[in-house]
């Protein structure tokens, strides 16, 4: 296979959504030229994922860019509950305030100079294309799929141009950020672990005013439990466009059986005959809970969802490909700008999946943990979650096909009236319990400890999933602190360059020898800063002693003082 059109680049990005974008966007700031190339004509059109979390934020941030402009793109900045609902018209049943517990809003606020917010995949990825096509290094190629490797041979890839002729890229590394279903890690016979569906769900985007349908303009996620309209509305922009999420119950039914008519239908229960709404994208989700066996394969790094993929219970998927590409862009720098034996950037990047992969499967169990413990809310409702598919079991028995409609909707009626009424009538008391089972819920909606506090190379860790505390630990990332450097007051995170190590001394210090992969070293001395005091204590810091941070802002080495 001789292609006639050849070209050549040090790192080919396969894939442009957040994962893909954000490494061209970090490969430029260290001025290495690159090619982008994604099979979608433009970036993703529904909303999909919204939650960026704090430590996104911070990546964000270290990458040079305004996150205030990120912040702006966030379309529904009063979302402040989660509610459970039997329709979007009727009070709710029971509700999470994410803002609830103001010591941990204020405690979130002390941890990093960035927060968790919400903004919708398609205007994110916008934003991060606009960014990266404005960058030199970058090139970034629409309509084009990566095919296959030429040959076998890793760094020689057969793409296809919708407008000409198949070529090739040859790539001295390639980054697979080509999704859950990537073709690069299937040619690669890399395995992903764990159950391919823990779900599947209908998913309709819909330009709805959802706030002339809904008591309250406030709640970020509607669960609706009427027989008649279930599953999840995800509120992306109040005004103009809501997700909503209903379960496909297979083998018993698939989206053939949701033709345009029915889901109109559907969405008319649910929004209300009298709402105006348009179905802007029908779709498929299959939840999966998969981490691949391998993150790397010889010049090729998997990345993103091609590496993992998790259930939403959390919103940690986006989030951690994002980590994913700042944990690697600056290694692939290293060893692309620098003179390294072939045995060190081997080791470089073996550190890659022996970093990034623990956390990915950490990730993975929380959500699915996350994913399961919300059924506690139905139960406490007294309805059964293992009846849920029995209207589609149902409609799928053949012989409902010799009996008139009438027959099936009479079942189908009789089922939905006995958990309406039961949605209508709770007593005091099982609502208390109703209450007390979501407010049990809040490691789901508030995983600060996810978000900050994973650290590399170590098994245990004072941090859990919710709680975070600051350790200048070695591995973890380096705890955020302002310094006071003449007139102006900067996060310690804002010290680190990203094209550079960093060290933190106190005093005059010779630190040991350390592998720096020929990249720079800054050298910060903390009793330049006018509250040293408060710095050395937060870093654990004595005279004397020093600390150093790797590009990615996690700390490499300490010393024993």
């Amino acid at each position: 296979m001789n292609p006639n059109r050849v070209e050549t680049t040090p790192v080919l990005i396969v894939g442009g959504g957040p994962a893909g974008l954000l490494a061209s966007i970090l490969l430029s700031k260290y001025h290495i030229k690159h090619i982008l190339i994604e099979r979608r004509s433009g970036p993703q059109q529904a909303p999909a994922a919204h939650v960026i979390n704090t430590r996104t934020m911070e990546i964000i941030r270290a990458a040079g860019l305004n996150t205030a402009d990120f912040y702006a793109l966030n379309s529904h900045p009063e979302a402040t509950r989660v509610s459970w609902v039997k329709t979007l018209r009727d009070p709710a049943i029971g509700e999470f305030r994410l803002d609830g517990d103001q010591s941990r809003m204020a405690h979130r606020a002390t941890v990093s100079p960035e927060h968790i917010t919400n903004i919708s995949q398609n205007n994110f990825e916008a934003a991060l294309l606009d960014i990266a096509r404005s960058q030199p290094e970058a090139d970034i190629r629409f309509s084009e799929q990566w095919l296959t490797f030429i040959d076998n041979d890793k760094k020689r890839c057969l793409v296809a141009d919708g407008r000409k002729a198949n070529y090739e890229i040859e790539a001295k590394y390639i980054l697979a950020a080509d999704g859950a279903s990537s073709p690069i890690a299937k040619a690669l016979s890399v395995v992903k672990k764990g159950p391919a569906s823990l779900a599947c769900f209908l998913t309709l985007s819909c330009e709805v005013d959802i706030t002339t349908i809904t008591k309250k303009n406030t709640s970020l996620l509607y669960w609706c439990l009427s027989p008649k309209a279930p599953g999840v509305v995800i509120v992306h922009d109040p005004k103009k466009i809501s997700v909503y999420m209903r379960p496909l119950y297979e083998p018993y039914e698939s989206i053939d059986d949701y033709d345009d008519d029915r889901c109109h239908e559907i969405l008319k229960q649910l929004f209300g005959a009298d709402v105006n709404f348009k179905i802007c994208h029908k779709g498929v989700w299959q939840m999966t809970a998969q981490v691949a066996e391998h993150f790397r394969r010889d010049n090729v790094f998997l990345i993103g969802d091609s590496a993992h993929r998790f259930p939403p219970t959390g919103g940690l998927g986006l989030n951690s490909g994002a980590a994913d590409v700042h944990n690697l862009v600056w290694k692939l720098a290293a060893a692309l700008n620098n003179n390294l034996s072939a045995e060190i950037v081997e080791q470089l990047f073996d550190s890659y999946e022996q970093e990034r992969k623990p956390v990915a499967q950490a990730n993975c169990d929380t959500s699915v943990h996350n994913h399961f413990k919300m059924d506690e809310v139905i139960l406490a409702m007294g309805l059964n979650v293992g009846h849920a598919h029995i209207p589609a079991k149902l409609r799928s028995w053949f012989m409902w096909r010799y009996l008139p409609d009438m027959c099936y909707s009479w079942v189908d009626g009789l089922l939905a009236s006995t958990i309406e009424r039961k949605l209508s009538s709770f007593s005091p008391e099982t609502l208390g319990k109703i209450q007390a089972s979501i407010d049990s819920q809040a490691a789901h909606f508030d995983m600060l400890g996810a978000e900050l506090g994973f650290v590399y190379y170590q098994t245990e860790t004072t941090n859990t999933v919710q709680d975070y505390l600051p350790k200048a630990e070695v591995g973890a990332r380096l705890p955020h602190l302002y310094f006071e450097l003449g007139s102006e007051r900067l996060s310690s995170l804002d010290l680190i360059d990203y094209r550079s190590y960093c060290l933190f001394t106190h005093g005059s210090v010779l630190p040991e020898n350390h592998q720096l992969y020929g990249l720079a070293l800054r050298l910060i001395d903390i009793q330049d800063a006018k509250n040293s005091e408060m710095i050395a204590a937060g870093f654990n810091l004595p005279p004397g002693s020093w600390l150093l941070v790797r590009p990615d802002g996690h700390i490499a080495a300490r010393s024993t003082q």
